[in-house]
């Protein structure tokens, strides 16, 4: 499963087609030409010739220079049973029809149309100046009538009406579906939320937390708790998603729904940055532990193939209805806590261990260290501490969060005596539920670092984020992580993504993919380059992502865009 999957917005495929023969002759510039070329999105359009004679449907067909259109697929028919089917295949935006035709007529056709709801609009071309084929075109969405013999101008026009009340109407479909995703979007957050603080306790079970679980379909079912901590998530999220927490969340959900799939109930969800919830039903399909572990095998996997994500599972040994949920998950919380967090070290066998070193003990060098700026020396102290702490040989998550939480009260106490304009700042603080020793040390050194820079405005402003910007402006073809530009700008990788994005209002990941853009559609428009080679020049080794991330952000793909530049000019 590729990445692209979860946090890219893929273009859709749509294939031409065509049953008749197609004229090949210079583009020709039509005044409402531009209706088709503006906006930021791309239509796929369709087109159905119904006649029962061949040299109508062919004359039709090359009497329009369809590409100017924006026509994708042109489909023929020789009777209205024909067509029909082909309807309901390719579900055309326009159909011209004739009326006069065997097994199935015009008029049959156009009833069928509007029986069954087709958003077709159709273009009547007949010889018989009749009112009742007027009246049957009108009854099926028809936007014109035509007779034979027709002109050419006579059925460019008809179509051009007929694309403008399709885009019309595709327009306001789009924008009511937009709308409703937004609103099932904020239903589902707010459902999130809701059960969220059921499981940590902070609500009762109302009838508001009921309904969810209906919702969901997991109401009346026994359930089986997991509890899921990523272990190297601010490598992942820093190194991935140069900070995004909401793109990473987003992949986590989406590859977690595509494993777990639909043969069982379930739902899964976020409770903080580094605790996840997997609610499993029992349902009516023998689900036993044999299944459970199957699923939570797979899930791992998906997440540790698609996004390298390493995680730690915590079970809940006993089923449980919704009223007593609260009581497994302490059983998936303590299985939790009693994990070694040292990756290879082996499991505690009821063996005398060392105390755990205090980071108390280093509190005085480590205060001269901050109040100096000294990020250098700082660093090198708590690298020597997270050392002390390895050599035990082992170290259960519970414990792990005793040194969190004695991290956590020095790093406050610091913030508050210290005489910063910034002391007003909420103090950085490490995330209780780390649960991997080596992202531990990376996050406490982070931290202290970002509190030196937040207490030493001075030493931050002598570079800003101008050198930075400079920086991607040179160097955006080139791979580019936040941990690099942490090591050569000796900021932390937390401060240069709050800063850059409180000074430019733009995330690095969204200024670099603008930068990267831009430059695409120069090179489209003014070199001979392949698509190929642009995207390698560009620092995309994937043509087809490179694709999908040109189409997001301009509404149309990279060699539709150089043939509309090349025609203009």
């Amino acid at each position: 499963m590729d990445l692209s999957m979860c946090c890219s917005v893929c273009a859709s495929n749509t294939g031409t087609g065509s049953a008749g023969k197609s004229a090949v002759r210079p583009m020709r510039r039509l005044p409402f030409d531009s209706l088709y070329r503006s906006g930021r999105r791309s239509f796929s359009m369709n087109v159905l010739i119904v006649d029962d004679e061949e040299h109508v449907r062919e004359g039709i067909d090359l009497s329009i220079d369809w590409e100017t259109f924006g026509v994708t697929g042109r489909y023929m028919a020789e009777n209205g049973l024909e067509a029909l089917e082909m309807m309901k295949t390719h579900r055309p935006a326009v159909m011209f029809c004739d009326m006069k035709m065997p097994v199935m007529n015009g008029i049959e056709l156009l009833q069928k149309i509007r029986e069954e709801g087709f958003d077709t609009h159709v273009i009547v071309i007949s010889g018989y100046d009749d009112f009742e084929y007027t009246r049957a075109t009108i009854k099926a969405n028809g936007v014109d009538y035509i007779l034979k013999p027709f002109r050419r101008k006579d059925v460019e026009e008809a179509l051009h009406k007929a694309l403008q009340v399709w885009k019309q109407r595709s327009d306001s479909k789009q924008s009511e579906a937009e709308r409703e995703y937004v609103v099932r979007k904020a239903d589902a957050l707010l459902d999130g939320k809701k059960l969220a603080s059921y499981v940590q306790g902070d609500i009762p079970l109302t009838a508001a937390v009921r309904k969810i679980f209906d919702k969901i379909g997991l109401s009346g079912q026994m359930l089986k708790i997991a509890l899921i901590l990523p272990k190297n998530r601010i490598n992942i999220v820093e190194r991935r998603f140069m900070m995004d927490d909401d793109l990473f969340s987003f992949s986590v959900e989406n590859i977690a729904q595509y494993a777990l799939g639909n043969q069982f109930s379930h739902y899964f969800c976020k409770l903080d940055d580094y605790q996840w919830l997997l609610l499993m039903g029992s349902g009516h399909s023998g689900m036993n532990g044999g299944n459970y572990n199957f699923h939570l095998e797979r899930l791992k996997r998906a997440w540790q193939q698609t996004l390298q994500l390493d995680v730690l599972i915590g079970e809940s040994k006993a089923l449980s209805d919704l009223a007593h949920i609260h009581d497994v998950i302490g059983e998936a919380k303590n299985a939790l806590l009693n994990g070694n967090v040292i990756a290879g070290a082996p499991e505690r066998a009821g063996s005398v261990v060392s105390d755990l070193p205090a980071l108390t003990d280093q509190q005085f060098l480590l205060k001269k260290a901050i109040e100096a700026g000294n990020k250098s020396f700082a660093a090198e102290i708590l690298r020597k501490h997270v050392n002390a702490i390895r050599q035990r040989g082992t170290l259960q998550l519970k414990e792990l969060q005793v040194c969190t939480m004695e991290a956590n009260l020095l790093l406050s106490r610091w913030k508050q005596s210290a005489a910063s304009p910034a002391g007003d700042a909420q103090a950085p603080s490490l995330p209780l539920w780390i649960n991997n020793i080596d992202e531990w040390e990376q996050v406490l050194v982070n931290q202290v670092q970002l509190l030196i820079e937040s207490l030493n405005p001075q030493a931050s402003a002598g570079r800003g984020m101008e050198e930075i910007k400079d920086y991607l402006d040179n160097h955006f073809h080139e791979e580019i992580s936040l941990t690099l530009l942490a090591e050569h700008f000796h900021f932390s990788p937390q401060y240069i993504s709050k800063k850059f994005k409180d000074t430019y209002q733009i995330t690095i990941v969204a200024y670099l993919t603008d930068i990267r853009m831009e430059r695409a559609k120069a090179l489209l428009a003014n070199t001979t380059q392949s698509v190929s080679d642009i995207a390698n020049q560009l620092g995309y080794e994937d043509e087809n992502y490179f694709s999908k991330v040109f189409k997001k952000q301009f509404g149309v793909s990279p060699y539709p865009y150089r043939k509309q530049v090349h025609e203009i000019k």
